[in-house]
């Protein structure tokens, strides 16, 4: 799930805005090329944690396993070496998913209010060098900045968001001549995620909206 999805679903939970901002960190993190920082703020650990139960879930989804794998089908069809197939069909059912979540008006607002807050929370995160803080602190703004918006999720978008979340894996990377396979792509598989979403989201209340015991 990408990072507006999991602020999306961590208001099942809690709309707090450093628990969202916790439920998006390693997020953030690999977008900045970083391994996650160690968190010395509860609420935002508490998030952080509810992440990594919410991957879990959402990749033994049934129907994110189906979604991705005719979506690879779909792109193999076109051209696509299977391997980068695979990865551009997880990343851009994910990227289409956040499309459908940002109709939720408490969804977005939580979203912006933990980037809102992310600067007071700076003091908690240790990052491995400054390095790292800095490039953490700069996402945060652009993202904030960008807010949210139905262009994000657009099939000419999702297929350069797509390029560029792969663009460090030579071996999956997208390049130009690719770019309007992803893009047709997208265009076509818009309504099929958006169509299983509330499946999809029905799968995932069992395991993740219900506190955990202890």
């Amino acid at each position: 799930m990408n990072f507006f999805g999991h602020a999306a679903v961590a208001c099942w939970r809690s709309t707090e805005p450093g628990y969202v901002l916790g439920a998006m960190l390693p997020d953030l993190a690999a977008m900045i090329g970083a391994r996650p920082p160690g968190v010395g703020d509860a609420t935002v650990a508490k998030g952080v944690a509810f992440h990594h139960l919410t991957d879990d879930a959402f990749h033994d989804s049934p129907t994110f396993r189906a979604l991705m794998g005719e979506a690879s089908t779909r792109l193999v069809r076109t051209g696509l070496e299977r391997g980068r197939a695979r990865a551009v069909a997880h990343v851009g059912v994910e990227i289409l998913l956040d499309g459908v979540l940002a109709d939720s008006r408490e969804a977005r607002a939580a979203y912006l209010a933990a980037l809102a807050h992310a600067p007071r929370l700076s003091a908690a995160l240790e990052w491995r060098n400054a390095g790292e803080g800095v490039a953490y602190t700069a996402l945060v703004t652009s993202m904030r900045a960008r807010g949210v918006s139905r262009q994000h999720t657009t099939p000419s978008v999702v297929a350069l968001r797509v390029q560029h979340a792969l663009s460090a894996r030579p071996r999956l990377a997208i390049d130009r001549a690719e770019l309007p396979l992803v893009e047709a792509w997208a265009r076509a598989a818009a309504s099929d995620v958006r169509e299983q979403t509330p499946r999809l989201l029905t799968e995932l209340e069992g395991p993740l909206a219900r506190p955990p015991i202890g």
